[in-house]
C-alpha cells in the first residue's frame, strides 16, 4: 500500500500536472485572458532548466558533491509552478492571493516528500521549489479580473490530468531522461549520485597525497 509520502508525490508528478496546465492555458487563450502567455513561457522555461540540470549531471556527471546536488528536483519545480496558479484561476479573484499561497505550501509539502523517499536532497527540492515559486508569482502578476474556471474546463483538466497516470502507470519521465541523457553524452550508463561523492573523495585525496 502507497505511503503518505508516496501519495503526496504523485500530486507533484509532471504527468498529472503538465496535461492539466495545458488545459486552462488553452482555456486562458480561448478566453483572451492576460496571464496564459505568461505561464506557458514560465513553464517552458523551467521546464528547459530542470531538464538541462538532469542531463549535465546524468550525461556527464557535472553536479556538486559538496551540496548533494544532482539537478533540479522536477516534482518540486513543477508542483510550485503548476498548483498555486491551477488553483488561483479556478477561485474567484479576490480569494486568488490566499488560495495561490495555499497553492505554494501544497507544493512545499510535495517537494518535501521527495526526501523521506531519497528521490532527492535538501538542495535539489529547495532550488526546485524556489525556481517554481518565481515562476507562479511572475505568472500571477498577469492574473485579471475575469472569471474563475468554468466546471466544464475545470472537468477538461481533471481529465486530462488523470490520463495519462491511468494510461501509462509504468511511464516515467525519469526514464527518458536517462535514456536522453546517455543517448547524447555517448555514456555508457547514466551516473548516479554514489559515483559523485566517489569523484570528490578521490580528488580530495589527491589533493591531500604530497
Amino acid at each position: 500500500m502507497p505511503s503518505t509520502w508516496h501519495l503526496l508525490s504523485i500530486l507533484g508528478d509532471s504527468r498529472l500536472l503538465v496535461p492539466a496546465a495545458l488545459v486552462l492555458i488553452v482555456m486562458g487563450w480561448h478566453r483572451a485572458s492576460r496571464w496564459h502567455l505568461r505561464w506557458a513561457v514560465t513553464l517552458c522555461v523551467i521546464g528547459a532548466m530542470v531538464l538541462a540540470s538532469k542531463l549535465a549531471f546524468l550525461g556527464w556527471g557535472i553536479g556538486s558533491a559538496r551540496l548533494d546536488f544532482t539537478g533540479i528536483s522536477g516534482h518540486a519545480a513543477v508542483s510550485a509552478s503548476i498548483w498555486p496558479v491551477l488553483l488561483a484561476v479556478c477561485m474567484p479573484r479576490r480569494s486568488a492571493p490566499w488560495v495561490a499561497v495555499a497553492g505554494l505550501l501544497l507544493a512545499a509539502v510535495i517537494a518535501y516528500s521527495r526526501l523521506p523517499l531519497n528521490a532527492h536532497s535538501w538542495s535539489e527540492v529547495a532550488s526546485g521549489w524556489l525556481l517554481g515559486a518565481l515562476g507562479s508569482a511572475w505568472t500571477l502578476r498577469r492574473l485579471d479580473a475575469t472569471a474563475p474556471a468554468s466546471p466544464r474546463w475545470l472537468a477538461a483538466a481533471l481529465i486530462a490530468g488523470a490520463f495519462m497516470p491511468v494510461a501509462f502507470p509504468q511511464a516515467t519521465t525519469h526514464e527518458a531522461v536517462v535514456r536522453l541523457a546517455t543517448v547524447l553524452s555517448g555514456a555508457k550508463k547514466a551516473y548516479v549520485r554514489s559515483a559523485l561523492h566517489e569523484k570528490s573523495v578521490t580528488m580530495q585525496r589527491k589533493m591531500l597525497t604530497p
